[in-house]
């Protein structure tokens, strides 16, 4: 007769066990209990080392517990060093000190809350493998932590709530481990039906936080939405503000406002511009929170290595031909009606309406004038003629991306009408 297999019993994915295989030549991974395959049947003892020996073993076997829920690195990452991490950056970073000084408020400060926190096994050893790809990557994760941190503070959420957002800013990547390598690589620049492997990564991310780690449900959520927008025009659900979680919105704007705190160039200006480009993508709350930090007297480092008002001007003359062209092209498809179903129509409605709304933004951050005057000689008009510019590429770029992914779902026939448009969108560059 022959065993139950376990109803729960998976296959290690290929891209988490690479990483684990190539972090454990650099420290010990081992089996914190026994390991069985779907039958039963023991594969790894407790206590023995995770190595290239055994990979073949985890890679052809259904496990009947998760490979995660086994296994613990020694001398990984751990809450104390993400707090000397967290301490580092605020030292360093002038942007991270300028938030804490203006979130500040009695009562347990970030780094108390980073201190009180919980990791785990599983969570310590994907953290331990997101440092392993450089120390940027597990600034960014600490970096992101901190920021929620101070901005949950402000808006008043209680210490359970600042707890939560917390771990969640640490772990918001942690569903990059299972994309294959190649399509996060920061030099390629992802075709729009290769964006489809990405955008899955907080969802992936909430349901390993849900599996793996025992937190309040609030984690795993804030997670999934860090790259909504209140708007709608985020991923992967493309959920509204009704629906996005407030620590969810706080999350996102975390995550995107730390990336901008690394730039040389007036980093906390550009975070202001970045949030304020198209208007409702981010709580208002959470906007006010940024731009009140910015009007903060403080010094801003710029890169003369920066100053490239000619190549910020010829983006914008590109940037508005291709939002002309794309309403052209979207105006033809309506008039040449030759989309039938209620669902492409309703696409290209949406389509139509996202163009013009980066449109609106495109003049009211006042890039069309820009077009007519030459501000090569105004430092200041320079600098929001790069940021903004730059904002609006990378909203026409989303919205191929999406464009592409919602059209996959159409008839094929259909599909292809929206082919031209989606590489317009992706094109610019």
């Amino acid at each position: 007769m022959s065993e139950e297999i376990s109803e729960n019993a998976e296959f290690v994915n290929q891209h988490y066990l690479d990483k684990v295989m190539d972090l454990a030549e650099e420290k010990d991974i081992a089996a914190t209990e026994d390991i069985f395959n779907a039958r039963g049947m023991k594969l790894i003892a407790k206590g023995a080392k995770i190595s290239r020996s055994v990979q073949e073993k985890l890679i052809m076997h259904k496990l009947k517990k998760p490979l995660e829920a086994c296994i613990a690195v020694e001398g990984g990452v751990d809450i104390q060093k993400i707090v000397a991490e967290a301490q580092r950056i605020a030292s360093e970073n002038e942007s991270v000190g300028c938030l804490l000084t203006a979130t500040s408020s009695a009562g347990s400060s970030p780094f108390d809350i980073l201190e009180k926190s919980y990791l785990g096994n599983a969570m310590s050893l994907m953290l331990t493998i997101i440092e392993s790809g450089g120390p940027s990557a597990m600034s960014h994760c600490v970096m992101v932590s901190l920021v929620s941190i101070c901005l949950a503070r402000k808006l008043g959420l209680d210490v359970s709530e600042q707890a939560a957002l917390a771990i969640a800013g640490l772990l918001h990547d942690i569903g990059e481990i299972y994309i294959q390598p190649e399509y996060l690589d920061p030099k390629r620049r992802l075709l729009p039906q290769e964006w489809g492997h990405v955008i899955v990564h907080p969802r992936v991310g909430q349901l390993l936080i849900s599996q793996h780690g025992d937190y309040s449900p609030a984690v795993a959520l804030a997670v999934s939405e860090h790259h909504e927008r209140c708007d709608g025009s985020g991923y992967p659900r493309q959920t509204f503000q009704k629906n996005i979680s407030i620590p969810g919105q706080i999350l996102a704007v975390a995550e995107m406002v730390s990336g901008t705190f690394v730039e040389q160039d007036k980093p906390l200006e550009r975070a202001d511009l970045a949030m304020k480009i198209v208007p409702g993508e981010h709580a208002r709350a959470l906007v006010s929170i940024i731009s009140d930090v910015t009007r903060v007297p403080h010094s801003s480092f710029v890169s003369p290595v920066d100053n490239r008002p000619e190549e910020a001007h010829q983006r914008t003359h590109m940037l508005s031909n291709c939002i002309d062209l794309a309403q052209k092209i979207g105006q033809n498809l309506s008039e040449e009606q030759k989309l039938r179903s209620k669902k492409a129509l309703d696409l290209l409605a949406h389509a139509m309406e996202r163009i013009n709304i980066i449109q609106r933004a495109f003049i009211s951050t006042g890039l069309n004038v820009c077009l007519l005057e030459d501000a090569a000689e105004d430092a200041r008009i320079f600098f929001e003629l790069d940021v903004a510019s730059r904002e609006i590429q990378w909203r026409l770029r989303d919205a191929g991306r999406e464009l592409f992914l919602r059209a996959s779902a159409l008839d094929v026939q259909e599909a292809e009408f929206f082919q031209p448009w989606i590489a317009l969108l992706d094109g610019n560059k």
